[in-house]
């Protein structure tokens, strides 16, 4: 059982796990009818849990009717719950045993996601009071905001629009908090570069000049129509 059972709230660094009643309906051997029928007679457990969500998505092709039905997102306490009233068919045990590994390894990408994340906050917070100290700063009304597209830019590539347009992160949200391990990583690396450049006294162009002889850190990958964009 290869395919992604376990699925991010977000991109956000501080996203929730879940899986579906459709997955477990599918991968325990079970009708959709049934699981359904489950979880609104155990509700209440499984609402001690956490939140129980639901969103109404059309019929699946080949299904009887046309109406459309409940898909519940249960987190990993729910879902585990859920599986043990189902039975222990050798079905059902195969398919847990996939589900806590998928659930353990997606917690992995979100931890490490959220220490580079964490990490990140204070060469943030170092890298503000570089500039403010910088004696250029005069000189560049918005050098806070040329600064940190720059650092994006030569860390991954890419401008901050295209990214928050690319991952849909709210105007109001840090980029920080979409980022995965790598690519906060590579952040970090020029944040700390940019710091000591600033320290060197040096104005906004020069370090551009000097960021620019490395080239750029970690390269992300957008959709064609995207890496278009930024070609112009």
């Amino acid at each position: 059982m290869k395919k992604e059972i376990v699925f991010l709230s977000s991109q956000a660094v501080y996203a929730d796990t879940f899986t579906t009643s459709d997955v477990i309906a599918k991968y325990a051997g079970s009708s959709h009818k049934t699981v359904n029928e489950l979880i609104r007679r155990y509700k209440n457990d499984l609402e001690e849990l956490g939140v129980l969500p639901f969103s109404m998505e059309l019929p699946l092709k080949g299904s009887k009717g046309g109406h459309p039905r409940k898909v519940w997102r249960l987190n990993e306490e729910q879902a585990t719950l859920l599986i043990t009233y189902m039975g222990n068919t050798k079905l059902v045990r195969q398919f847990k045993k996939v589900l806590v590994h998928q659930f353990f390894a997606m917690k992995r990408v979100l931890y490490k996601k959220q220490v580079q994340f964490e990490l990140g906050k204070h060469f943030s917070k170092d890298l503000h009071q570089a500039i403010a100290e910088s004696p250029h700063l005069d000189e560049h009304h918005h050098l806070y905001g040329n600064v940190n597209k720059l650092i994006y830019k030569q860390a991954l590539g890419v401008s901050t629009k295209t990214l928050r347009q690319q991952r849909d992160i709210p105007k109001d949200e840090p980029i920080t908090h979409y980022l995965n391990s790598n690519e906060a990583g590579a952040v970090k690396r020029v944040k700390q570069q940019v710091q000591i450049l600033l320290g060197m006294h040096l104005d906004y162009q020069q370090i551009k000049d000097a960021l620019q002889v490395q080239g750029i850190v970690y390269q992300i990958t957008l959709p064609a129509k995207q890496l278009m964009k930024e070609g112009h």
